[in-house]
């Protein structure tokens, strides 16, 4: 057990974040706007956008052993843990299709077993608290779905999530989840990317670290944490 005095507490240290999104709205991008040195998993290989930054390291995943690579991933990191001060999953979403898509391979169904599905919650879980025992800032980023919510009431509504399973568990060791959208701007008509931070029946989101506000700009988001 750790004793931490409260005093000592600063709000933006080792920070864990997790955005989320359609394909191709720009989340990789905010990997730009990091301070210090990066390491990041590509789980899907879209890393392109990155070329020719600075102090960042990409290890690609094969889709084909998602398991040994994720494995392979943690031990790197914490055998070279003075080297880096950010770490990137990019993405979750699509790590646990790739891990279900592998188990599926070994059973005569072609289809995951039932047991498998209790399986990649637990791993999902414990990775992300593994990546924060590294006290490291840690940006996870996801694909979105649609959820289809049912209120005492009898009330359906339609909410935006994260497309990660055992949500609930693990965003409730992450301090940061928000969700990039792209809106209209009013004032010339062009387009922006912000970051949503506050929920409501539509999002699904949270704000543990940066206080009272709805909305920030995408590439605002991690240097207001890396203040």
């Amino acid at each position: 057990m750790k004793l931490i005095k409260t005093e000592d507490i600063k709000r933006f240290d080792h920070w864990t974040a997790l955005i989320y999104s359609e394909p191709g709205k720009g989340k990789t991008t905010m990997v730009k706007s990091l301070k210090g040195k990066t390491v990041l998993l590509s789980v899907d290989g879209m890393y392109h956008v990155l070329a020719e930054q600075k102090d960042i390291i990409i290890q690609v995943m094969d889709s084909e052993e998602p398991n040994k690579d994720l494995g392979d991933f943690y031990r790197f990191l914490v055998k070279h843990k003075e080297s880096y001060d950010n770490i990137v999953i990019d993405n979750l979403s699509t790590f646990q299709k790739y891990w279900l898509n592998e188990r599926a391979t070994d059973t005569k169904s072609g289809m995951p077993e039932m047991r498998d599905y209790g399986v990649i919650d637990r791993i999902l879980f414990d990775f992300v608290a593994s990546l924060k025992q590294l006290e490291k800032n840690v940006l996870i980023f996801a694909h979105e779905k649609k959820v289809e919510v049912t209120m005492d009431s009898g009330r359906v509504y339609t909410q935006f999530q994260p497309d990660i399973r055992n949500l609930d568990a693990i965003m409730g060791i992450v301090p940061i989840v928000g969700r990039l959208v792209i809106t209209r701007n009013q004032e010339d008509q062009g387009t922006q990317r912000i970051i949503v931070l506050q929920p409501t029946q539509s999002t699904r989101a949270k704000d543990q670290l940066i206080g009272n506000i709805e909305t920030i700009e995408q590439m605002e988001l991690l240097p207001t944490l890396q203040k």
